[in-house]
Parts: C-alpha cells; structure tokens; sequence
C-alpha cells in the first residue's frame, strides 16, 4: 500500500476545519461559553472530528509506508513520533487525546466540561503542530 494523497488531504481539510471551529470557541470569555450549551456540544464536535481525522492520516500514513499500524488509538501518535512524522514533545503533551475521544464517542454523559475548556485554552497549539506536520508529508509532494 502506498499513502494516498487524496486520503490524507481530504482528512487535513476536516481537521483544519474543525481546528478552526475550536479556536474561535477557546476565544470566547468563559462567562460567554458558559451560558450557551450549544459552545460546549460544538466543542466536543469538533474535538472528536479533529481527534478522528489525526488517527484516520495516521493509520494511512503508517500503513502506506509499510509500518505497523497500532491496533489502539493511543498508540498511533507514538508510531508516527517513531517515524519522524510528528515532534515527540508535542505527542507527549496530547497523550490524552485517544482517551478524549473515546469518552466523546463513548462516554459523552461524562465529559468533564471544565476539563473540555482547559484543554481548548491550552492544547490547540499542540494540535495544529500535529497538523502542520501532517500537512507536510512528502507524499503529499510538498516541502518543509
């Protein structure tokens, strides 16, 4: 198998999309996101599109290049650190990432919502990093 342009292209234009989405949600006052549940539902939206698009590329990318895709969702930002896709440091900080989007998926009566907004305020960066390094794969025959 070979990683496949459109694949992943298709998949980085939803993450951005959904990145987008969470930075003018993280840049309302808390006062404001608090008053509307809908901020707190469009939040978790588009955290789980942005978690599923970041493991969807990251299957692709590892099998197309013939490496082992990893059979749980924690293990695939690992993998791609191993192979020089994404910063280590960055994978460190969004270790919870998996975790979040099962909960979102699975467990949504228990999202923490203050624990929702923390990570908005503070991981989204580390997120677009995650992007940003996607968006440059060489298969996708752009340059650093």
């Amino acid at each position: 198998m070979t990683v496949r342009p459109e694949v992943v292209l298709a998949r980085l234009a939803h993450l951005s999309r959904a990145l987008a989405q969470l930075e003018r949600l993280a840049a309302l006052p808390r006062s404001q996101r608090a008053s509307d549940v809908l901020y707190q539902l469009a939040a978790e939206r588009a955290l789980h599109i942005a978690a599923e698009a970041i493991f969807d590329i990251g299957h692709h990318v590892l099998a197309g290049r013939g490496l082992a895709v990893p059979a749980r969702y924690r293990d695939v930002l690992p993998a791609l650190a191993r192979a020089g896709v994404v910063p280590p440091d960055v994978v460190e900080r969004v270790e919870g990432l998996a975790g979040l989007r099962n909960l979102l998926v699975h467990d949504y009566v228990d999202v923490d919502v203050e624990r929702l907004w923390e990570l908005l305020e503070g991981r989204l960066a580390d997120l677009r990093v995650i992007q940003d390094s996607l968006a440059m794969l060489p298969e996708l025959g752009r340059s650093r």
